[in-house]
């Protein structure tokens, strides 16, 4: 009868890496951020941010009575805790792209803090990095034209 080769330290670390994965010690830090978002998500929802007074100014227009890329986040974000996908393009056509990346960043996030790494991280070469900072830059000026189509990326 073959003996029975005692376990590998790799094997014991591997073991011990598994179990101590489905702690709340291994998925808290991404499950408490998803939490914050979700009571973010809320306070936007419940809170209007179209009344004057509910929130603070946007500092871009206060400070330069431009547009930034982001303005109107904050708005499509109410639009989208009602349901109202119209609305979230209305406001900001980027944000729907940059909710899909932060979704896709965070199950990634969780899924290596399990040990499965199923989920591709999103590590983008840097020429793409480059390409959407051009594309804020762009559409930053172009929300700012007064001119038809343009004057429709205006929050």
């Amino acid at each position: 009868m073959p003996e029975e080769a005692a376990p590998t330290a790799y094997a014991a670390a591997v073991d011990s890496t598994i179990v101590s994965t489905w702690s709340w010690r291994a998925v808290g830090p991404p499950v408490a951020v998803a939490v914050a978002a979700l009571a973010a998500v809320v306070t936007v929802g419940l809170r209007d941010p179209h009344a004057a007074g509910n929130y603070p100014p946007c500092p871009s227009i206060a400070l330069f009575g431009a547009y930034c890329p982001g303005c109107g986040s904050m708005r499509a974000v109410h639009e989208l805790a009602h349901g109202d996908l119209a609305g979230v393009m209305s406001r900001n056509v980027l944000v729907p792209v940059g909710l899909l990346l932060l979704a896709w960043s965070w199950v990634a996030w969780i899924d290596r803090r399990l040990g499965c790494a199923r989920v591709p991280t999103l590590r983008p070469p840097v020429p793409v990095l480059y390409g959407s900072i051009v594309v804020l830059v762009f559409f930053a000026v172009l929300r700012n034209l007064p001119v038809p189509p343009f004057s429709g990326l205006a929050p």
